[in-house]
Order: C-alpha cells, then structure tokens, then sequence
C-alpha cells in the first residue's frame, strides 16, 4: 500500500507543468507590493477581457486597501477542471485563492481550507450580500462562500415552438407531458434530423428540478410511516417518476441519448432544433441561453419561455443548505489569508460589483454623459467572482426572460431541503450506492430493466452502502 501510495504522489508531482504558476507560497513580486494568485474555471489569461478584468480590479482593490495588490491567475484547463483542480492542489502547488465547482470536500478534510464563519460573522459588507440560504450553508459548511441567486433550475421553452402549440403556459404533469409531446411529434423547421421534447446532461437532476415536487419528492431525505429517515430516492414517489420518465423515453419524448449528453451539447440541440426544451440555471445562463439561441435562429422569434415547477402533490423548488456546491476558498497555506478575504470581500461590496457585473467599459458597456448603456456583447459577459442579489445595478442586468427565472426561482424556491454532508469515512459507501441509483434508474426509464425492479434495486441500494448513510442520516437530521 505504501509503494502505491508513493507512485500516486510521484505522479501528483509531474503534472504540475500542466498548469501555470509556481509554489503554494505567496511572494512579494517587488518592495511592498503583495502577490495573491487566484485559480477559477474559465478565468484564465487565454481570455483577454479576464487579463482587462483582473487589471481593473487590482488597481481598484489597492487603491481601496492602501496596499500595492499583484493579482495573478493561474491556469487549469476547463474540462475537467475540478478533477484537474485537485490534482495541482495535491502536488503542493495552492494558490491564495480557489474557486471550487465540486471535489472540495476532499481538500477541506485534509484542512487545507479556511474556515471562513469568523470573517464571515465581522463583516458588514457580507452580512449585507448574503441570503439566509448563504449564512446556513456557511454554518453547515465553513469552507466556501458563493454569492449568487439559488442555483434553482428552472424548464425553458423556445418561445418560437412554444407559439406554435398555442401558447398555454404549463402548471400540472399533464401540461407539461403534452407540451413535450407536441414538441417531439410536430417538425417546426422542417429538418429530417431527429428532434424531442427534452434532454438533460447524463442524469435526470436537470428535469428532476422541474418534476420532483409534483411527484412529492420535496427534500432528499423523507420520514417514512414508522417516523424513520430514508433517502427519498428509494421511496414509491421516486418510483412513480420514473415510471413518468419511462414513458417520455418510450414515446421519443425523452432525448434517449441524454445519459451520454454534457451541458455544452445539451445547449446545442436547443439552439439547433433536436429540442424544444432544456432546463437551465435561473439568472444570468437564461441570458446567455437565449442569447445564443436567437442567433442561432435569426428572425424565427426563437426566445426562451419560463415554465413554473410542475404541479401534482406539491409545487415548489427545493433549497440544499447543507453547503455551498460551489464558490471561493482560502488556502490554509497562504501567507495572506487576511489579504485575500478583503479581496473577496471588496468583490461583493457595491465598488466590486461595479467592476465585476457590468464587464469591460468600451466593449460590454460606455459610459456617456455619466449614464451606462449596456452593448449587444453584454449578453456574453457574466460575473467572475460574485453576483450578489441584492445590489442595486445602475442598470437592468437582466433579459425579461432571466428575470423571470429569477422570479420563478424566489416565487417557488420555499422548501428547504432536509440533507447533510455525508462525512469523509462514508463517502465510498454514498458514492456507491449513487452509482447504483444513477445506473439502476437508467435502465428502467430506457426499459432495460422492469419497473418492478425498483424494489429490488432498494434492496441492493441498502446493502451497497445506502444502509450506512440511512443509519447516519437518523442521526444527524431532526
């Protein structure tokens, strides 16, 4: 064990020339003047408006704390970035500042990260930007701090096919399996290619968002009839929701490749006609959404229409607090820790979000008679470090169709979600038990398997590992 434990650290250590930068120290780059390095997806120095961006806030940000700031980020490619995130962590190589999108975990139980909630509890400014969802999840989980709506996904519709059907806006599972079905049986641009109703990025979480609450699937975890928490995945509600997508998939309602379908080709058959509805983020990935879309489709109206979570035994979206899935760590290891909280601190501060939220004068907006017009490239910018909820832009930032997200996602985003993270010693045992869901499920909506085997898929989910993380769930949840 200790000789693969060592060839998996010589191998950590030679892929440090994959990504840019240099040790996990923090250097004086000159005579008074700090370096914190900032790693982030996307926000890299092959994009020159992040280089203008990154510019603008360093003068900023040391003119605001009367300290010359050298800002630098460091380079980690996009695909599969939180995999690749973790293996420069790993190798030693931890910049002042991270951004994570999954596989924190595995860095804070090693106590590599900061435990934020004492700069948190001193800090107007993000007592300010925070939304009680915020402030729970920091409590639950110390570790990241992401100032942004909920990431609620809600159903969009192309406004153009959307029409075409009649224009009656879905409430109940009805509505919607008709809608769909419309969506997948009329040929609205004429094309021989293969279209559907909607498709979803490997998993059904996306169309999950949309159809849990109908199907009573509320929170993730659920009292069963003797008063005990169970996973809601292995309860009749969830077997009748797949017994739901069974037929969507049967009836070529459901893209039937969406298992092996990623985000960026999930946007493309919408933009591209093979659907008619996607579910998306609410906010700024509507803009883009539908910014793309209608250039996709000039002169076909091809908008995007915001649908309402489905109505059946319940209508709501639901809100995980048990921690944040994504946002901005400190390493443990840096000699500025203090330095780089101001930094994200000064990013959700009304100054920051200035900077941040309205992109690069000159090309994402001007500035003329002191009044601020947004440009048709606004639409391609969004925020790198936060979008606080509660600034008031001198501008609308938003399309009527993200705002309507947006409001949707307030509007039904009410239940909060009765879950926990599930510890570093039971984490085997809930990641294989996923992997069975994820595949077991799989095979009954494409009829591979019987429904029917949903019972025995229980059985298998609780000898797998489900039965460990059940008997922890009763202890931890109230």
């Amino acid at each position: 064990m200790k000789r693969v434990a060592l060839f998996v650290l010589i191998g950590l250590v030679t892929l440090v020339p994959l990504f840019a930068g240099g040790t996990s120290e923090t250097k004086s780059t000159s005579q008074g003047v700090v370096s914190l390095r900032i790693v982030s997806k996307d926000f890299t120095t092959d994009d020159p408006n992040n280089v203008t961006l990154l510019g603008e806030i360093e003068k900023a940000f040391s003119a605001k704390v009367g300290q010359q700031v050298k800002l630098s980020l460091v380079n980690v490619p996009s695909a599969s970035y939180a995999q690749k995130l973790n293996l420069m962590l790993m190798s030693g190589d931890v910049p002042d500042i991270i951004y994570f999108q999954g596989g924190d975990e595995q860095i804070s139980s090693q106590g590599m990260l900061v435990d934020l909630r004492p700069y948190v509890e001193k800090s107007a400014v993000m007592q300010k930007a925070m939304l009680w969802y915020n402030k729970q999840r920091i409590q639950n989980y110390p570790y990241l701090i992401w100032l942004a709506p909920p990431r609620i996904q809600v159903p969009l519709m192309r406004s153009d096919w959307f029409q075409k059907i009649g224009a009656k806006m879905p409430v109940t599972l009805d509505d919607y399996y008709q809608i769909l079905k419309a969506f997948a049986t009329n040929n609205f641009d004429g094309s021989q290619t293969p279209h559907y109703g909607i498709t979803d990025t490997g998993n059904t979480n996306r169309m999950d968002s949309m159809f849990d609450s109908a199907f009573g699937l509320t929170t993730t975890w659920v009292k069963d009839a003797s008063g005990k928490w169970v996973y809601s995945r292995t309860t009749q509600n969830e077997k009748d929701e797949l017994a739901f997508y069974r037929k969507l998939y049967a009836e070529h309602i459901l893209d039937p490749d969406y298992i092996t379908t990623k985000w960026d080709t999930m946007e493309d058959k919408l933009y591209t006609g093979k659907v008619g509805m996607v579910v998306g983020t609410a906010g700024t990935v509507v803009d883009i959404y539908e910014s793309k879309l209608m250039k996709a489709n000039p002169g076909r109206n091809a908008g995007l229409i915001v649908g309402p979570p489905a109505k059946g035994k319940a209508q709501s979206y639901t809100v995980d607090v048990s921690k944040e899935s994504r946002g901005w760590a400190i390493s443990a290891s840096s000699q500025h820790k203090d330095l780089a909280w101001k930094l994200l601190e000064f990013m959700a501060s009304d100054q920051g979000q200035m900077i941040d939220r309205l992109g690069i004068e000159g090309i994402h907006h001007v500035t003329k008679d002191g009044k601020i017009t947004l440009t048709d490239k606004f639409s391609e910018w969004y925020p790198r470090f936060s979008e606080v909820v509660n600034w008031k832009s001198p501008v609308p930032l938003h399309g009527k169709s993200a705002i309507a997200s947006l409001d949707s996602a307030v509007k039904f985003g009410t239940v909060e979600d009765k879950n926990f993270v599930v510890p570093a010693d039971l984490r085997p045992a809930w990641d294989a038990a996923s992997n069975l869901f994820k595949e077991t499920s799989y095979k009954i909506i494409s009829g591979q398997l019987p429904l029917e085997s949903f019972d025995s898929f229980v059985r298998a989910w609780n000898d797998t590992g489900g039965a460990k993380v059940t008997e922890y769930a009763n202890k931890v949840l109230k």
